[in-house]
């Protein structure tokens, strides 16, 4: 890596020198950013074909911001570097890490442990991003930088994802990243999002203006045939020339890419070198430069002469990175490998290197090397390097002399590529390693993963598979071992449908391990496995439990899974939004993801839309940042909701359909449930009442791929509703209403109740309605503003056609108050038109102001109604405070308001 920041020696570009012929509009954009970083932020990938011309456009936008003040940070990708976590962000930030003591303290204790300054627990990659975009974009007063990075695709993969999370939140911040990609080579940069500045080829009078600067005694001949073969490729045409007359043009030329082609342009430069010369530049080839011990520098001054690169501080510096590989792939394999064993005995001091080098030496398996690899895969992961972890794994494997260390070796390379997120990675090393032969406990892990990794929904052989291994783990006394195994299927079972007889028994595994009957994980297996048989347990232990009396996310969460899978969103929510702020400051993004998921739909069951729809959207966005796509599904749905209740009918029938898309290729589905509770809801939302039965009646069909054994009682009140409105099959709902009336007594979930509450009143008949009503009302009122509200409006619906206006205004009245609280727009709007129709004229309201804000700017507009300062809200959304001002300064007119003050009021309007 080479880092260069403003003040270090650079010569200018100027658009008009022959290097940036024909460049005009590459240049135009470049510098349009350079000259407006002080208004907006932002990234751009400079991609292109080697030797296009990408270094050449970045040093001239480098020059550019020099020119104007702007501080310049720089860093190369290095091929040899490729499997060194964090060693690229780490030379990229070298100008800023005196000033990392200004980060929160988890975010500096990450970044320092990735870049092995501070021992510590392997650094969550996220928290290692925040702390970057801190230290570029934290400055006070507000100052501009400018971040280049050439040979990107070279780039380590945490430093390359590090890059885009900074990327993507730069809007509102003075900061550039310019980032330059060699086409032709996969790079975490191309699943980035960042948008991309493509480089071609020089045009036809370009190409022959600058062949005329560099080769001005070329024949016509030769010109021609350089300008047809270098495509209008710069460095093609600096170097085909002087290569032409020592055959490489011509036939040869023909028959490989340019990339090729240059390469042995580039190769016919160390013909002539002395042999010591051409051993030092493999050495350097192979490790970036720095040979300590290997070879003398002065012994590659010749090649300097030729032109291949210059020497600084020692290191070798090659012009370009086609030179490099023109080195490597002008010796035998036998050649290279004694290079590497060179190069492994001049960096015995440094370990990791070394034993990589050691590994490109081995022509067969070893087991000590292997061993040796197994150990640098052990320092990589309590570095927080999983990348480099998988890979010393893998190659561990592959150097293993018998096929069980192989096996097992491609077991651990799975979990870290799990880790990563590469989930058809690891799928592939499961399966390996499944084939070599493992464990029965491994083999049972493995085929889990690799169904869980896999678009496929088989289930029930695999929970019962895992069912065994936890009974003979627990035969030898690994009680948590086998509730580790357990836990880990458990929520495939609370999905998968299966019959009561088999969730009993799966209970009684759990119930017999020697485990505290209020552990966490073991309270949330007993859920997930028999909702119906633990629920009455379940919800008293929770309820004697505080969710700061557990003691750390991982337990909050596992008890508030617990109490939503057995129908107590009430009690869930305090468990998941203090494991929720717990995860946030520990920056375990994929868990806090994990968590919003399941907070955002207690949040739907309760009604309460407006936080529902901002806690989905961080989810869905998390899950999209994390690599965790099962939670985008289940995310985007409890957002559809959300916006179908809120009145974005469009938003909900868009979010609806992509979930869909991604659920439906795993088959007979239970999840497609949630898909039939989205449908019912919206239509229930827009009145379409026969469309919600439709949908909502197949959630309890157990022949329909909807059918969701336990989502049924999230939808007691809605499956009435549209029954009632929609000519419904009453017998039929009424039959399974009793069916659930049995699951309530069983387990006592208030939220089953005050929904059967509801639905025996507006099911009921004329005579009996009134008292049966007021049950309702009642039920509701005792924290359960949601349903407390449905019933106010049906009551008052039932008392205004029984013509008695007058009571009816006041049920109503509280109705439309409530709905207007929640964020339940539709129904507000509806419970106000019964107002009317009962001779009440409420207010005229204009829509919602803050129904105008995207769920991102809600959820700052909230924060900072509650007296969060700017970096407060900033370190809770992973965003800088700037940003975050800045949201505030464009959302203040939308709530019509000119202070953070007045943002409270904005949000509490007075119903009518």
């Amino acid at each position: 890596m080479s880092v260069g920041v403003a003040g270090t020696d650079s010569s200018a570009v100027e658009p008009s020198t022959p290097r940036l012929l024909g460049r005009d509009l590459e240049l135009a954009e470049l510098f349009g950013l350079i000259d407006n970083i002080g208004e907006r932020g932002g990234a751009l990938v400079v991609r292109g074909d080697a030797g296009i011309g990408k270094s050449v456009l970045l040093g001239a936008a480098a020059d550019r911001a020099r020119r104007q003040q702007v501080p310049v940070a720089t860093a190369v990708g290095i091929q040899s570097e490729v499997s060194f976590g964090y060693a690229g962000l780490h030379q990229l930030l070298l100008p800023f890490l005196d000033a990392r003591d200004d980060l929160p303290d988890p975010q500096r204790r990450a970044l320092e442990t990735a870049f092995g300054l501070a021992d510590g627990d392997p650094p969550d990659p996220f928290l290692v991003g925040l702390a970057t975009l801190g230290l570029v974009s934290g400055a006070e007063p507000k100052s501009p930088v400018l971040l280049v990075v050439d040979d990107a695709q070279w780039l380590d993969r945490p430093s390359s994802e590090v890059l885009g999370f900074v990327a993507r939140r730069l809007e509102y911040e003075p900061v550039i990243v310019l980032v330059a990609v060699r086409d032709g080579v996969a790079s975490v940069i191309d699943d980035s999002a960042m948008p991309e500045l493509r480089v071609g080829g020089l045009d036809d009078t370009s190409s022959r203006a600058l062949l005329k600067l560099t080769s001005p005694e070329s024949s016509s001949d030769l010109v021609a045939r350089i300008l047809e073969e270098a495509a209008g490729n710069p460095l093609a045409l600096i170097e085909l020339p002087a290569a032409a007359g020592q055959h490489v043009a011509g036939t040869v030329a023909e028959l490989l890419p340019l990339s090729e082609r240059l390469e042995r342009a580039f190769a016919t430069r160390l013909e002539g070198l002395p042999s010591e010369t051409r051993r030092g530049l493999l050495l350097s080839s192979l490790e970036d430069g720095e040979v300590p011990g290997a070879t003398d520098s002065s012994v590659l001054q010749p090649a300097v002469v030729a032109g291949l690169g210059t020497i600084e501080h020692g290191r070798f510096l090659f012009r370009h990175p086609l030179i490099r590989s023109a080195v490597v792939q002008s010796v035998t394999a036998d050649e290279r490998r004694h290079a590497h064993a060179a190069l492994a005995v001049a960096l015995e001091g440094q370990p990791d290197r070394a034993v990589w080098h050691r590994a490109a030496a081995a022509a067969v398996p070893d087991e000590e090397l292997a061993a040796a690899l197994d150990a640098a895969a052990e320092r990589a992961r309590v570095g927080g390097d999983c990348d480099a972890s998988l890979a010393a794994a893998e190659r561990a494997a592959a150097l293993s002399p018998d096929g069980a260390s192989r096996a097992g070796r491609l077991f651990r390379a799975g979990e870290h590529a799990i880790e990563l997120g590469r989930s058809d990675h690891a799928a592939r090393l499961f399966r390996e390693a499944q084939r070599l032969g493992l464990p029965p406990h491994q083999r049972a892990l493995a085929s889990f993963q690799v169904e869980v990794l896999e678009p496929t929904w088989s289930g029930a052989a695999t929970i019962l598979g895992f069912v065994r291994i936890a009974r003979e783990l627990a035969a030898a006394g690994h009680d948590d071992q086998a509730l580790e195994a357990l836990a880990m299927i458990a929520l495939r079972a609370y999905w998968q449908n299966l019959d009561q007889e088999t969730r009993q028994d799966l209970a009684r595994v759990i119930e017999q391990l020697a485990v505290a009957p209020d552990n966490p994980m073991r309270l949330s297996t007993l859920a997930l496995f028999d909702p119906v048989g633990q629920g009455s347990e379940i919800m008293r232990r929770v309820r004697r439990t505080a969710a700061l009396d557990v003691p750390d996310s991982d337990g909050q969460f596992s008890v508030g899974a617990a109490a939503s899978a057995v129908w107590a969103p009430d009690l869930a929510l305090p468990f998941l939004r203090t494991a929720a702020a717990g995860y946030r400051a520990e920056g375990r993004l994929v868990w806090l993801g994990t968590t919003l998921v399941s907070q955002a739909w207690c949040e739907v069951r309760e009604g309460a839309v407006r936080l529902a729809i901002t806690s989905a959207a961080e989810a869905v966005e998390l899950a999209a940042e994390t690599r965790y796509v099962r939670n985008v599904p289940v995310g985007q749905l409890a957002q559809a909701i959300a916006a179908a209740e809120m009145g974005s009918d469009g938003v909900a029938e868009q979010l609806i359909s992509v979930a869909e898309t991604a659920l439906q290729p795993l088959g007979a589905n239970p999840l497609l449930g949630l898909v039939a509770m989205a449908r019912g809801r919206q239509a229930l939302a827009g009145e379409r009442f026969a469309e919600a039965y439709a949908h909502l009646v197949r959630i309890f069909d157990q022949t329909d791929a909807a059918y969701a054994q336990f989502v049924g009682g999230w939808v007691l009140a809605d499956l009435a509703d549209a029954a009632v409105h929609g000519d419904g099959d009453l017998a039929l709902v009424d039959g399974l209403l009793r069916d659930w009336e049995t699951i309530a007594e069983a387990t006592a979930a208030s939220s089953l109740d005050v929904q059967l509450s509801y639905a025996r009143a507006i099911l009921a008949e004329e005579t009996d309605a009134e008292p049966l009503f007021e049950a309702a009302t009642s039920a509701g009122a005792d924290g359960w503003p949601f349903y407390a509200a449905r019933a106010q409006l049906a009551y008052g619906t039932w008392l205004r056609r029984q013509q008695r206006m007058t009571e009816s205004r006041s049920p109503l009245r509280e109705a439309a108050q409530s709905f207007d609280a929640l964020g339940l727009v539709r129904l507000a709007e509806r419970a106000r038109r019964e107002l009317r129709a009962a001779g009440e004229a409420p207010r005229r309201r204009r829509p919602e102001a803050w129904m105008q804000l995207t769920p991102q700017e809600m959820q700052i507009a909230s924060l900072a109604a509650d007296g969060l300062s700017n970096r407060e809200i900033g370190a809770r959304l992973y965003l800088s405070h700037r940003t975050v001002g800045s949201h505030l300064y464009r959302l203040f007119p939308k709530l019509g308001v000119t202070s953070r003050t007045q943002l409270r009021a904005a949000f509490e309007q007075p119903a009518s």
